[in-house]
């Protein structure tokens, strides 16, 4: 026989991988993790006959020829299928898109992406392979990637994702069935959970980082609680949550944590704990620790673990065409054209910078003709200046508030650079790729 699983509590982008390999290896029968995602739950149980799963104990008898493992590489999270292979040493293959973590199944050969979702892999095999999928299947593969990337706008996704998603959908995924199934907070349980976490939401901004932490004891475990986490990222949008659930009656810690930041590496930073994920998700269960000594502990841990934020003084020109206030608006636009600025710094006979003047202001002057004017007539003022030492969320505000096409920089009195909204965006647009290459 051969057998094809993924990890333990089975979530929709595992499910989604396991019902691509069924059709891309039809000889291939797929095993149930006897724990199921509370966020995977209801497409579970809508689907489970497409999957036509074994149990784990129906494979003890079996002798195993080969096997295949979806979206994880790490032995403890799929103990329960391998304690269950027995009088036989299988060919191991893995196909997994968690970059971050080291295989440790031993013998195993993997097959490492990058996309966002592992099922993005698979739905392009597929896709070559020439595979037809049952509109069925095709949603459930779909509803795993847009679980995976966050509806395709995590920074960890790639242009294969979308590839993925539009041949799904030409395979007649139901966009309509997937927003249903990814609308997780549907419980009273979840609902009363949300309504208790709001009002104990605690900022931090640790090395340059706009963090949310929260701590709240629960009398059980109540599923679904990754859902209200990633509902109050979605209502507060910090760079990352850190949710600590305390089950005193269990003894039991559940740490949740979510990013929006890949330089924020939470799997790495949840490992100390015996926990994983991804980069932007990730959770640790811990046993025999009072709750709010964690709680301190793990603050603790993130102000020496965490990777400096991006601040101005990284993405800054620092050569800055500057122009003097005395001279004309004629000399500043000649200024300006020849060194393709949009604007620039006015500075007064002592070098101190008292204005800015750019291409609407000189408009201004031209309309009247008076172009010999001095620039200091012309000029915006006060110029909104800030530290270099500021973070890229805070450039962005002072973008927004001011209505500003330029930010100048300074260390002490002293003119450090310059950062256009032009330079912003392009942050932002390369920020995840670099962060995540």
């Amino acid at each position: 026989m051969n057998i094809a699983f993924g990890h333990s509590g089975m979530d929709l982008d595992c499910l989604g991988s396991l019902i691509l390999v069924k059709r891309l290896y039809p000889d291939f029968r797929l095993v149930r993790s006897r724990l199921i995602h509370p966020s995977a739950a209801h497409l579970y149980e809508f689907y489970k006959d497409y999957f036509d799963f074994l149990n784990p104990k129906d494979i003890e008898k079996e002798r195993i020829e080969k096997i295949i493992i979806v979206d994880t590489c790490i032995a403890q999270r799929v103990a329960e299928y391998l304690r269950c292979v027995r009088n036989s040493q299988p060919a191991i293959s893995i196909i997994d898109h968690h970059s971050s973590e080291r295989c440790d199944i031993l013998g195993a050969s993997l097959v490492e992406s990058s996309f966002g979702a592992n099922t993005s892999y698979l739905a392009l095999l597929a896709r070559d392979a020439g595979v037809r999928l049952l509109p069925e299947e095709a949603t459930i593969a779909l509803t795993g990637i847009f679980a995976d990337t966050g509806r395709l706008i995590y920074e960890n996704v790639r242009r294969e994702d979308f590839e993925a998603a539009a041949w799904l959908l030409d395979m007649g995924a139901s966009l309509k069935l997937v927003k249903s199934f990814l609308e997780t907070i549907k419980e009273d349980d979840q609902i009363e959970v949300l309504g208790r976490l709001l009002p104990v939401l605690n900022t931090f901004t640790i090395q340059g980082h706009a963090l949310l932490l929260s701590y709240l004891e629960l009398e059980e475990n109540v599923p679904g609680l990754a859902a209200v986490v990633e509902k109050v990222m979605e209502l507060q949008n910090p760079d990352a949550y850190f949710a600590i659930f305390s089950i005193p009656k269990s003894g039991t810690i559940l740490l949740i944590a979510r990013s929006q930041r890949a330089r924020i590496d939470l799997h790495e930073l949840v490992q100390a704990y015996g926990g994983g994920g991804h980069q932007l998700a990730a959770s640790a269960k811990i046993s025999g620790t009072d709750g709010p000594g964690f709680y301190v502990d793990f603050l603790a841990h993130l102000e020496t673990s965490l990777a400096p934020a991006v601040r101005a003084r990284d993405i800054m020109t620092r050569e800055v065409r500057t122009i003097n206030e005395n001279k004309s608006l004629l000399e500043a636009s000649l200024m300006l054209e020849e060194a393709e600025l949009g604007g620039a710094p006015v500075v007064n006979d002592s070098g101190e910078v008292s204005g800015f003047i750019g291409l609407k202001d000189i408009m201004k002057g031209r309309k009247v003709s008076l172009m010999k004017a001095p620039v200091k007539a012309y000029m915006s003022r006060p110029t909104v200046c800030a530290d270099s030492g500021i973070t890229m969320r805070e450039v962005e505000r002072l973008f927004y508030r001011h209505h500003i096409s330029h930010l100048v920089l300074t260390e002490g009195e002293a003119l450090a650079g310059i950062i256009s909204r032009w330079d912003y965006l392009r942050f932002q647009k390369s920020r995840g790729r670099e962060e995540l290459d």
